[in-house]
């Protein structure tokens, strides 16, 4: 249960940090990088959400 409860944290703290990046992002950045940060949050939402499903069924 505690492994399931640190992936949360971390999917959604991940989520939330790439997500802010890509938002804020100056149009001046590289497309390359703005995709990555699209990906990374994408990726972290999808860990964090994973991870509360697990801890719904017991983990």
């Amino acid at each position: 249960m505690k492994i399931c409860s640190i992936m949360f944290t971390v999917g959604w703290a991940a989520a939330l940090a790439f997500g802010w990046m890509a938002l804020a992002a100056p149009q001046t950045e590289p497309e390359a990088q703005l995709v990555l940060h699209m990906a990374l949050s994408a990726l972290g939402a999808g860990l964090g959400l994973w991870a509360w499903m697990r801890i719904r069924r017991g983990c």
